[in-house]
């Protein structure tokens, strides 16, 4: 989908630093069934990832709502979105929160749901 260029280069990390993260919590959270989707279209991408873990109580919930859905910050993106997926950050989803445009997250004792959507620049 993407070209060659330095612009749709760094879209791919952005979207592969953020699946990772996802994931990342997925697997922290004991899941033994994940899934991850990613659509792209010309405008916009969304990713999903789905787990089986354990759940978040109301207090996370709330809160990784909060970091997700922050104001967008692109004086902090392109340095901060190479970090995002990386072990060494466990500020993780802060950096995820700042890249993208919204965030849905459902949760239950059965599993967590997250979407997040971003525009794509032009």
């Amino acid at each position: 989908m993407f070209k060659e260029g330095s612009f749709l280069k760094s879209e791919e990390k952005r979207i592969l630093g953020i699946v990772c993260e996802l994931i990342s919590n997925s697997l922290n959270a004991k899941s033994s069934d994940i899934s991850a989707s990613i659509k792209i279209d010309a405008d916009k991408f969304e990713i999903t990832v789905k787990d089986n873990g354990k759940g978040l109580d109301e207090k996370t919930l709330k809160q990784v709502k909060r970091i997700l859905n922050q104001p967008h910050r692109e004086v902090y993106e392109e340095y901060y979105s190479g970090l995002a997926g990386t072990a060494s950050t466990d500020s993780g989803l802060n950096i995820v929160g700042f890249q993208i445009d919204k965030a849905e997250i459902e949760s239950s004792p059965e599993g967590t749901t997250i979407k997040v959507m971003r525009k794509m620049k032009k």
